[in-house]
Order: C-alpha cells, then structure tokens, then sequence
C-alpha cells in the first residue's frame, strides 16, 4: 500500500508537469526546478528506500505526505497556468541589451571578497569544503548566504549583459560554480543550470522539446549526481554503497516522522518563528533561539544532531504539519495557488519587458532560492533584490553624449 501512494501521488505530479509543459510549448519550465529537487529525493530514493528497509512510518503518514506533494504541486501548476494576470513593471527597468557591463564583475567580486575571510579561516579544509558547510552553521551567516546571494546576482547580471559572448558566459559560469562550490553546498550550484535554463526559455523565447527534456534530465542526473558524490563522497566508501545514498535523503522520513508523533497542533507558532526569527541576524539579537521553527522539530526528534550543530535535518512539511495536522493539506493547497499565480504575474512581466528584475522574481517563484535563508516565504527580500539588479543593471558609468544640434544659419532663414 505504501507503494501505491508513492505511485498515485506520482502519477499526479507528472500529469501536471506535463499539462503545464503542453501548455507552455516547452518541456523545460517553471516547473522544472521543483520537480528535478522532488522526483529524485521523495520519489526515486524513497521508493529505493522503502523497497530496502520497508516502511518507515504507518500508512496513515504516507498518504498524508505524498498527498501533500501531490495536492501542492497540481494547485501550483493549476495556479500558474489557468491564470490571466497583468505584467508587473518594476522600478530602474532599462531597455533590453542595455546596462553596465562591469556590474556582473564588481558584483562577483563582492561576493568573493565577502566570503574570503571564511576561506582563510578555514584554509586547512579548502579540499572537503563540505566540513566548511558544517563548521559554519552557527556565527556565519552573513558570509555565507551573502555571498551566495551576490553570487546569482552576478550572474542574472552577466546574462542581461549587452553582446554577451559565449566564451565570457563559459568562464563566468566556471568561476561561479567554483565560488559556490567552496561553499559545500551541491543545491547551490545546481541552482546556477537552472538560472541558465530559465534564461534560454523565458528570455530568449527558446522551446525544449520533449527529446531534449530527456537529454536535459540525463544532463542533470549526472551533473547531480557528481555534485553530490563531489560534496559527500563518503557515502559511497565501503560496503554501503546506494544504500548510503537512500538513507541521505530522508527528506519525506522526517515529515512522516512529524505525522505519527503526538506532537501538536501548536497553531501556527512554528510557522510564525520560522518567518520571524530566520529574518534576524544573531549579531542584532543575541539571546535569539536556536530551536525555533523548523529547528524545533530538530532539536525534538534528533538532540544529538542538533546539539552537534554541524547541519540540521530538513522535515518535509514537518513544521505546517505540527502546527495545523491534517489541515496542513488544504491550507498548503491554498498557498500552491496563490503562489503559481504570482508565478505568472512574474513570467508575464519577463515575456513584455525582458528585464532581470522581473527575471529574478521568476526564479524566486519557482522555487530556486536566490536567497539562501531559512525563511520559507522570501517575496520581500526577493523584491528588493530584483529592484537592486535593476538599478545595478541600469547604471552607467559615463553619462549620456548629448547631441546638440547645430544652430540654422539666420542669413538663409528669412527673405525681404
């Protein structure tokens, strides 16, 4: 039975994926991030895993879960392709092809800058930069996510740059996914295929056909597959082998594990410190919890862990789940609606205007976290860093020529 609800619910994602796809005249989409991060780890490893070990909770939480998938990605797609909405013109928009072509490199160079003290400071680990990743949860987060943050500024900046050549791109790219790879974060450099996917579809009007998708889902099988073997190859050193692999993603687990505890409802308080505390740094407000949010099912169902701080355990929909059980299903869907509309306000504005700004806001609506924070609803922050890719990608540097035109001669403009 566990199996038939992994099935259905698949089934389910897939016929939207591919409705939206029909609909859009291309099968790389907006929905392609979300359903490259979810087939594989909820679906795929999940599935291997239960086929493994057998189930990892009652039947009552898997239903519950892979209906949550189901319900939120079909309410997504529903959302984003059944609504008819206006462009959304942001401030600082500059004509396409227009714009400072030194902004992606001073940009990149900031985040560089920013980042280098945590690579000096931990030099002896510049070879494994997963144990940087672990070493720096607590005290670095304004390096961290900064960083990462200016990151894919400077790129949405490189690829709104005028005559952008292809072995600028190239190098640009290479520098990038190094720069996030040092990060020790195998999602963050994903993200940057995705950016460029976006990039081709939305602004430069290109249709994937169905053949390519297969060649592109290959494409990133692969280029995940080595990143994660990259930042965890130790996964893979012994006898355990994709057994190692199924156990890593206990993504669905951890939610199913929320499902059959008793713990809740708590009314919205998990969600409520989730959107509140992630926004403040440590620095401003040192007596700032640490189990607050999705950390306080951490910090509930794995202490040891948590009190390692060296990375917490993600939990699905763990925190909507405890806050509101069973009416995390409906309350979910509703949200999934709303968001795929505000999706669409987004692609209508890149489809008009072609501007970064409205580009970023696509990316952040489907689903690619621009900002790396724990946050779970960011459209302020991603706002501002739209509004602020296009006052970078607007400035110039000289101003203007301004032609005058030359004064008539006033011997030839009159007659007696």
């Amino acid at each position: 039975m566990e199996f038939l609800c992994i099935g259905i619910s698949f089934v389910c994602v897939m016929w939207a994926y591919f409705y939206v796809s029909i609909r859009e005249k291309s099968f790389v989409n907006v929905l392609t991030p979300t359903l490259a991060f979810l087939v594989p780890a909820d679906y795929v490893l999940e599935s291997y895993h239960l086929l493994l070990f057998g189930p990892s909770g009652s039947l009552l939480a898997y239903a519950l879960i892979y209906a949550c998938y189901a319900a939120t990605f079909a309410a997504f797609a529903v959302g984003y392709s059944r609504s008819r909405v206006p462009a959304l013109k942001l401030p600082f928009m500059a004509p396409q092809g227009a714009g400072n072509p030194l902004a992606p490199y001073l940009v990149l160079a900031a985040a560089i800058a920013l980042y280098l003290p945590v690579l000096l400071e931990f030099r002896s680990d510049l070879a494994t930069p997963r144990l940087i990743y672990e070493q720096t949860r607590s005290g670095y987060g304004v390096y961290f996510f900064l960083s990462t943050t200016l990151c894919y500024m400077a790129l949405i900046l490189l690829l709104f740059k005028r005559r952008l050549r292809k072995l600028e791109l190239t190098l640009f790219v290479i520098v990038c996914l190094v720069f996030l790879w040092l990060h020790g974060s195998k999602n963050q450099m994903l993200l940057v295929f995705f950016i460029l996917s976006a990039h081709w579809v939305y602004v430069r009007k290109q249709r994937i056909s169905l053949a390519r998708f297969a060649v592109f889902g290959a494409f990133l099988v692969a280029v995940g597959g080595a990143l994660f073997l990259l930042t965890n190859p130790v996964l893979l050193l012994g006898s355990e082998g994709l057994q190692g692999i199924a156990g890593y993603s206990d993504y669905t687990r951890n939610g199913m594990l929320v499902i059959d505890s008793d713990l809740g409802p708590l009314y919205g308080k998990l969600t409520l410190e989730q959107e509140i505390y992630s926004r403040i740094p440590r620095p401003l407000f040192p007596n700032k919890p640490n189990d607050f949010g999705a950390l306080y099912l951490a910090a509930h169902f794995y202490p040891d862990a948590f009190n390692r701080d060296n990375g917490a355990p993600a939990f699905s929909f763990g925190t909507a789940l405890a806050d509101f059980g069973v009416l995390a299903l409906p309350i979910w869907m509703v949200a999934n609606l709303l968001a795929g509309i505000l999706l669409k306000i987004f692609v209508t504005g890149v489809r008009r205007y072609a501007d970064p700004g409205n580009f970023t806001l696509t990316l952040f609506a489907s689903g690619l976290t621009l900002i790396p924070v724990s946050t779970s609803f960011i459209l302020p922050e991603s706002m501002a860093l739209a509004i602020a890719i296009g006052l970078f990608h607007s400035l110039r540097l000289r101003p203007r020529r301004r032609i005058v035109p030359a004064p008539r001669d006033a011997g030839l403009s009159s007659q007696p």
